[in-house]
């Protein structure tokens, strides 16, 4: 008897497995509305057409899912592609219909470089990137904190003391001058 219920239970558990299914929307990207009869075919079977709610159920395992529908652009979406539970379609206004690249063929050269006679060159050296902290930018960046900014202000502090000084001499010499004056003056004699 118990046996009989194992094995309903596993026929059971067995059949919802195998009828596992999954719910998608197929909407615009444009509007994020859900898009009516939009053909969709799951792994090659048969069509179907998304209702009003563009809503749709796909088994729990596919391989590729194909919409279809004039409004969008044609879209293959595969198993490891669905992320969540929305399939989003672009609108076939901003498709581009043809695409002409100009320019080189590049297997092209490279089958003519392949050809080419090479001349010997030093091979490139490995450049080998360094773990760890940056010690030189550290150094840098304390310097530039710390003994930087009082360099900087001695600096400015000799400049002004250079400006003071030479209006220091200017003051002497124009004091000098108006003291021989006045002496001259003083004496009622003329200078020599």
């Amino acid at each position: 008897m118990m046996n009989r219920l194992y094995l309903i239970a596993m026929l059971i558990l067995c059949c919802v497995v195998a009828r596992a299914q999954r719910k998608l929307v197929v909407a615009s990207l444009e509007s994020k509305t859900p898009q009516r009869d939009v053909k969709v075919r799951i792994d090659n079977g048969p069509e179907i057409r998304t209702p009003w709610h563009g809503q749709i159920e796909v088994p729990d395992s596919f391989k590729r899912i194909d919409f279809c529908h004039p409004k969008f652009q044609r879209r293959y979406v595969l198993y490891d592609e669905v992320k969540g539970d929305t399939i989003y379609l672009i609108p076939a206004l901003h498709a581009i219909d043809e695409v002409v690249v100009y320019g080189e063929n590049k297997m092209k050269k490279h089958m003519a470089d392949i050809f080419r006679p090479t001349t010997p060159s030093q091979p490139q050296l490995p450049q080998v990137l360094t773990t760890g902290p940056n010690v030189l930018a550290i150094m840098a960046w304390l310097y530039d904190v710390t003994v930087g900014p009082k360099i900087e202000a001695r600096q400015r502090r000799k400049q002004a003391l250079k400006k003071v000084r030479a209006q220091e001499q200017e003051y002497e010499q124009r004091w000098a001058a108006l003291q021989d004056t006045t002496y001259y003056k003083r004496q009622n004699v003329t200078k020599p």
